[in-house]
């Protein structure tokens, strides 16, 4: 027990025993005893009221002199309300340097709470997106920025890869806004002006379109003009069959890279589109299951399994070409044979094409790159499979337009799955709804 406590039991039982002895003298033990406890009842109210008294101050004056416990309690709390001024005011200190440190940055910052109602924003955010305090404060994001893929992207919780959109408040900027969750599903949004980058890819695809155009007239002549000569060809000395032969295969290479160029870039650009309408997959499946027969080779086995009535709504045009182009690699990247499964399946949740091949398979560190443009795992495989390098370039581009997702497994000499996941509402099964119905 520490000294003050001894100090103070030793002081009331000195007390006790001097009230006692005076009230043995008076002959009136038990007035005098009634009388101390009551002395130091009012004694300990008035140190009590004293201490409430003084953190009703806020404890900001210095404390009542006093001694005893009391003195002790005083003196304690005087010391910890010290010693929590010091931290609060280093704490604001940091605070206020934080925030004038991201109030500078070039990068617009915001904090947002789990229903997405703005709290905190700086300087660069309020420009980009026209926030006005203390106006937009406690204001749903959403109703600020009115833009139709910021609303997906945010109430869908797609915060995997940034979002680009137009700025609601600078004309012709262009934002990146990439969205991360903390705490309680509290929101941290940074925003980037990608403007240059935008430009600059947009010059990128036009230079890609247009070159694409230029070059089909001369490459259109070329073939012609082998044409003809492929009819004489006999007549020639061997060489020059061999070159005719090559010039031919080329060109007819360079035929499918344009095209696939120019396809890439409808895509980027959503032009001409076509309406979106409910497609019947077996369709699909049975024009891809013709286009594969000439380059499939006898070792090969390609079968289809479709639901009956599985419907999905898009393009044809698009679906059959990110579609084909899964089925083709498959074929080209199985040299051995083996067997090639393409299966549609679909549930009230989703819908999922995937293709199922028996062949060379994919290092899983490459898997992420696969859909980048003329991206190729082995840079010796273009001249032998007499690919374009941007079949799953279309692929990804096809399913965004479909807000569908790719999906990739595969091992070294296991073969590779190909699957595209399409959400609900692009999915339904006619023969499930009828039996629903109880037709």
């Amino acid at each position: 027990m520490k000294r003050i406590w001894k100090q103070a039991l030793l002081n009331w039982f000195i007390g006790l025993i001097a009230t006692f002895a005076i009230g043995f003298a008076l002959s009136q033990i038990a007035i005098a005893l009634l009388l101390y406890v009551l002395i130091s009842l009012a004694w300990q109210m008035y140190q009590l009221y004293q201490f409430h008294s003084w953190l009703r101050r806020s404890g900001k004056a210095s404390p009542p002199e006093t001694s005893g416990i009391w003195g002790e309690v005083f003196d304690a709390v005087y010391r910890l309300q010290k010693k929590q001024r010091k931290s609060k005011r280093k704490m604001r200190q940091a605070l206020n340097r934080i925030e004038n440190s991201t109030a500078a940055l070039k990068e617009g910052v915001i904090m947002a709470d789990n229903q997405g109602n703005l709290e905190w924003w700086n300087n660069s955010a309020g420009q980009f997106l026209g926030l006005v305090r203390p106006v937009d404060r406690s204001q749903a994001i959403t109703n600020i920025v009115r833009n139709p893929d910021f609303y997906r992207y945010f109430t869908q919780k797609r915060f995997g890869d940034p979002l680009i959109i137009k700025s609601p408040a600078k004309e012709g900027a262009f934002l990146e806004i990439q969205t991360t969750l903390y705490d309680q599903n509290d929101h941290l949004i940074f925003i980037r002006d990608v403007t240059r980058l935008q430009l600059l890819e947009q010059m990128r695809k036009d230079f890609v379109a247009n070159a694409s155009h230029e070059l089909k007239t001369p490459l259109t002549v070329i073939k012609g003009y082998l044409e003809t000569l492929g009819m004489f060809k006999d007549n020639l000395p061997q060489s020059m069959q061999r070159g005719i032969d090559n010039m031919a295969d080329q060109s007819e290479r360079m035929e499918n890279l344009i095209e696939d160029l120019l396809l890439l870039s409808r895509l980027e650009s959503n032009d001409k589109r076509e309406n979106d309408t409910w497609l019947q997959v077996s369709d699909i499946f049975t024009a891809i299951e013709k286009m594969a027969q000439p380059i499939l080779h006898p070792d090969h086995t390609l079968s289809f399994s479709v639901e009956e009535g599985a419907q999905v709504h898009g393009s044809y045009n698009e679906l059959y070409s990110a579609f084909s182009n899964l089925v083709v690699n498959a074929i080209k990247y199985s040299p051995n044979g083996g067997e090639i499964n393409v299966r549609w399946e679909s549930d009230d949740v989703s819908g999922c094409f995937a293709v199922q091949d028996e062949g060379l398979g994919i290092d899983p560190r490459y898997i992420p790159r696969l859909t980048e443009r003329f991206f190729r795992v082995d840079k010796g495989r273009s001249s032998k499979t007499g690919g374009t390098g941007l079949g799953l370039a279309i692929v990804k581009h096809v399913l965004l337009h479909h807000s569908a997702k790719l999906q990739i497994r595969s091992q070294p000499n296991y073969g590779s799955t190909f699957s595209c996941h399409f959400p609900a509402n692009r999915v339904k099964n006619i023969t499930s709804l009828d039996n629903a119905s109880g037709k």
